[in-house]
């Protein structure tokens, strides 16, 4: 069984999420906006959907959708009664029917991303993925991908601005050698 994202991931995924409502200039592109509204409202054979998703649950990417919403809801929990604190007992009452459609919402989530999916692979690539992500081999990957990515993040911000600061020094020798100082 895939490991559950990691806290910080799933608190990352549901400011992510709450970001549309918090600050409605931080919203994407018009561009991003189309392509995925094209891409939700594309037809896709039910079977080629199944299959898209089923690879989603393989490869564990289903758990940030499941992981996000206890957090949006402990998220309002704690911002909605620390700023109206005479609406804590309303304010439970509201999350209880909150958190009672948060499985829709999340089923919903992942629709969503199948559909990506199913349409950049066909069902024989699908099928293939989804093969060896339940193979053994693919488990023992699936299950080691959340501690790799908890140290392949840190990293690549480490390692770009440590390939920036080499590329710029090497740019600027070249630079020197052609008689420009930088």
């Amino acid at each position: 069984m895939p490991k559950p994202v990691s806290l910080i991931r799933s608190f990352l995924l549901a400011a992510t999420l709450l970001a549309p409502v918090a600050a409605p200039a931080q919203q994407v592109s018009k561009e991003t906006m189309d392509e995925i509204q094209k891409a939700l409202q594309a037809p896709i054979v039910p079977s080629h959907l199944a299959l898209a998703t089923d690879v989603l649950k393989a490869s564990g990417m289903i758990t940030m959708f499941q992981n996000a919403m206890p957090n949006v809801v402990g998220s309002l929990r704690v911002n909605v009664t620390r700023t109206r604190p005479e609406l804590a007992r309303d304010i439970e009452e509201a999350l209880k029917v909150v958190e009672a459609e948060q499985g829709k919402i999340s089923a919903d989530g992942v629709s969503g991303a199948a559909r990506f999916l199913a349409q950049r692979l066909n069902e024989a690539e699908l099928k293939e993925i989804n093969t060896f992500l339940t193979s053994p081999a693919g488990k023992k990957y699936v299950e080691a991908l959340p501690a790799f990515m908890d140290l392949v993040v840190p990293y690549l911000e480490i390692w770009s601005q440590e390939a920036g600061g080499r590329m710029m020094n090497l740019f600027q020798q070249e630079m020197t050698k052609r008689g420009h100082k930088l």
